[in-house]
Order: C-alpha cells, then sequence, then structure tokens
C-alpha cells in the first residue's frame, strides 16, 4: 500500500525494556525508523545513564538522555530517547499498581476513536473506498480519515466526494496528505476539500515548512492539524508561535516520549489548542485519558492495511461504537507477544 509521499513494504519496530531492581519491567516500543540505529543508540549512548538511577526520576532521566544527543536532536536519537522514556513510564504504572492515564491526570475513563484508512493499493478505487468506509461507520467509528494527494486532485477530490457520501453528513471525516503539497497546491487543494464538510486537512506541506504551513492555515477555513513528524517541545513552540496549525498532533514515539509530551500538551492548552495523537493507539489511548484538551485517538484495525494479523502485543483492545474503555492493568497495559518477537526479530 502507499500514501501520498512513499510506498509502505513493511514495518519495524524498536522494542526496549527497562528492568528495576524489584524486577518490575518497563516496556517502550517504537515504530518506524532504523530499527538497528535505534536499538545502537539506547544500547551505546543511553544505556549508560541509566543504570542505577531511579525510575521515578522520570525528568532527570530525559534530560540526561536528551543532553547525552545533543549533536543529533531528531530522528534516530529522539525515536531512542523515547523507547526507553516510554518503558520508565511502563515500569512507573506497574510499580505504583495504575495505568499511566491515572499517572498523567485520569481526565476521563474512556475516549472516542476515529479509524486510518483510504490508503491507495492497486485494483482499490473510489468504489472499493466508499465500501470501506462504510463499514467503519457502521462499527460506530467517530471519525474516518483517508488519504490524499497521490493522485490528481480530479481523482483525489472524486475519492472525498465518494467517502463524504459513504460516511453520511454527520460523520467526522478528515483529509491526510502526508506532506504531498507545496503551500501552493495545499491551498488549492483545500479549497476543494472544504466542500465536503471535512474535520481537518492533516499534514498539507512538509513538517519543517512553518511559514508554508502559516500560509495555508491563513488562506482555508478547515483546520490544519499536524506534529506527527515534530520532534521535542521545540518544534512544537515554533508551531504554535507561527500560528501554523490548529490541531496538534504529538506522537510519543518521536517527540521524545511521555515525558515530553506532557509538555507539548501544557504549551497548547495554555492557547486552547487541541490534541489528537498520531498513531500507537496502544499509547495515545492513555494520552487522550489523561489531558482535558485531548479530545480523540487515531485507531488502526489489526486487519488494516498497516497491522498484521499476527498480533504484536499480547492483548488487543477494540472500540465498542467508537468508544475505548481505558484498562485498569498498571502500565500501559500490554506485553509484547513472544511468538510475535520470535517470528519478526531482526538479527
Amino acid at each position: 500500500m502507499w500514501f501520498a509521499t512513499r510506498k509502505v513494504l513493511a514495518r519495524e519496530f524498536t522494542a526496549c525494556e527497562v528492568v528495576t531492581d524489584q524486577d518490575i519491567r518497563g516496556l517502550g516500543v517504537v515504530p518506524i525508523g532504523d530499527p538497528h540505529s535505534v536499538a545502537a543508540i539506547i544500547e551505546r549512548k543511553l544505556k549508560q545513564h541509566l543504570i542505577g538511577e531511579e525510575v521515578f526520576a522520570y525528568e532527570r532521566l530525559w534530560h540526561k538522555m536528551y543532553r547525552e544527543m545533543y549533536r543529533d536532536r531528531t530522528g534516530a536519537a529522539l525515536r531512542a530517547i523515547s523507547a526507553v522514556d516510554i518503558a520508565v513510564w511502563d515500569a512507573v504504572g506497574k510499580a505504583l499498581g495504575k495505568p499511566v492515564y491515572k499517572l498523567l491526570g485520569g481526565h476521563k475513563d474512556e475516549v472516542p476513536a476515529y479509524t486510518s484508512i483510504g490508503y491507495y493499493r492497486e485494483g482499490k478505487g473510489p468504489e472499493q473506498l466508499a465500501e470501506e468506509v462504510s463499514l467503519c461507520a457502521k462499527k460506530g467509528y467517530k471519525g474516518v480519515k483517508i488519504r490524499m494527494g497521490g493522485t490528481s486532485l480530479r481523482e483525489d477530490t472524486e475519492r472525498l466526494r465518494v467517502a463524504r457520501e459513504a460516511a453520511g453528513p454527520d460523520l467526522m471525516l478528515m483529509a491526510d496528505a502526508n506532506n504531498a503539497y507545496t503551500p501552493y497546491e495545499a491551498i488549492k487543494a483545500g479549497r476543494e476539500f472544504e466542500k465536503f464538510n471535512i474535520a481537518w486537512f492533516e499534514e498539507p506541506v512538509m513538517p519543517d515548512d512553518i511559514a508554508g504551513s502559516r500560509k495555508v492555515a491563513d488562506a482555508l477555513d478547515v483546520p490544519i492539524a499536524s506534529g506527527e513528524l515534530v520532534y521535542t517541545r521545540y518544534g512544537f513552540r515554533d508551531l504554535f508561535a507561527n500560528q501554523a496549525i490548529d490541531i496538534a498532533q504529538p506522537d510519543c514515539t518521536v517527540v521524545g516520549g511521555v515525558t515530553e509530551f506532557t509538555k507539548v500538551v501544557g504549551m497548547a492548552a495554555a492557547q486552547s489548542i487541541p490534541i489528537a495523537p498520531h498513531w500507537n493507539q496502544e499509547i495515545h489511548m492513555h494520552m487522550v485519558g489523561a489531558f482535558a484538551n485531548a479530545f480523540i485517538v487515531e485507531f488502526f484495525e489489526k486487519d488494516a492495511d498497516l497491522r498484521k494479523e499476527e498480533l504484536l502485543y499480547d492483548t488487543y483492545i477494540t472500540p465498542c461504537n467508537g468508544i475505548i474503555k481505558l484498562p485498569n492493568t498498571p502500565g500501559f497495559g500490554r506485553e509484547l507477544s513472544e511468538e510475535a518477537v520470535e517470528k519478526y526479530r531482526i538479527d
């Protein structure tokens, strides 16, 4: 399958385990990136700053890791920091016997979910897309997101038209361009997409093009959402200061883990910017449950384009009528499937 900017042939993950002297084991899993690079950074750079440390001192641990990687403040370095930090928070939750969302604030015990679909595939035209959207609507999801920017504007507009027809007039419908456009192209496309009452226009331009995103946000009525490829609080500070987005989409596995995610949420709350985290539902359902300005979870079904039938984790949470009831299991409430690890491990 593919989206606007590249074809996806495989998904790779790095799994990190933090073990305490009481044999409490915290798990952090980050996707994408080069797993060899992420693992090497953890082993060769970060590990030395963690052995013998206090697991509850997550703020100190984060800054020790970040200062170690100060020359490499994005990419694999931040994926590595994210993996460790997520594992630390999982261990903290297990040590205290509390789920992570309650440790962070526990604003809500159940969270709404939208489903992320509509990828491009050989032989998949508007008719098949309409069937896909209709099925998701019948399952009760609160919204449906489809991909844009991978074909001509005329073809994508037709895809959006049939998606809106299949979704009905009231269901949230989002258009995700995955950084496909220049600012001018994004404005032109956005004006067409607005006709179908979309809830947001996601990643219309490259993530580093803050000025371009501001131009698009100023020109269109539809909210602009972005942030899945933005690193640390400093990246979001610049987006917010330039009024370049309307909805922030931080990703714990990219931004620097749970500890850094909380910094982004705080900045956004001060400016009334809502949070809709990107992907990684196993982590982000906790983030949406924790904070008042986080409002919806992006959900991928296990048999969808981006998930294998084999489960990466030993448990799988399914929304009921578009609502995820958050588990009371300590930590993030998930463990790796030993069978999946054995089957897919990269030596």
